[in-house]
Parts: C-alpha cells; structure tokens; sequence
C-alpha cells in the first residue's frame, strides 16, 4: 500500500468498518464475533490481535462495496504509519 492510499484511508478512520475472517487459535473456543466499528478501531483491533487470533483471512470492508477490504497486510502498514492517531477525533 503507497503513501497515498494509506493517507486515504486515514482520513476514512471514522467510517463504518466491518472484520471477517478473524478465527480462534483455541481448541473448541468460538470465532470471535464483531459488530460494526469505526474505522481506526477495526485496524487496532486486528493490529494488536496478532498472536492472538488467526488472521491468514482477515479482512477489514468499509465504504462502500467498491472498496477492496483491508487484509491484514494493509493493517499492519497502517498501524505502524499512524498508530494510536488512528484512534483520534
């Protein structure tokens, strides 16, 4: 993802975001189950799942269907350009 791009989606980091694709690392234990968020927290959440929650199928849709959905590439990129900014007003 080019500077460009991520710019692009920062600016969205207020819109609503939806996360597939996420599934549990435990035996026996659910997939988790998320509802709709902001943008900004979607990316944090599957920044810091990492480790955590396999996320090989991730994927982070926002706007409209046009937009190719984030995977979990895309997220770690954003995550480090910005961070914790991602989070403010």
């Amino acid at each position: 993802m080019d500077r460009p791009a991520m710019a692009s989606v920062f600016r969205m980091r207020h819109v609503p975001a939806s996360i597939s694709g996420v599934r549990s690392l435990g035996r026996g234990q659910a997939d988790p189950i998320f509802h709709s968020r902001p943008l900004g927290e979607a990316i944090r959440f599957v920044a810091q799942a990492d480790g955590q929650y396999d996320l090989s199928a991730v994927a982070v849709a926002y706007g409209d269907r046009q937009t190719p959905p984030l995977g979990s590439r895309e997220v770690k990129q954003l995550w480090a350009e910005y961070g914790q900014r991602l989070m403010e007003a």
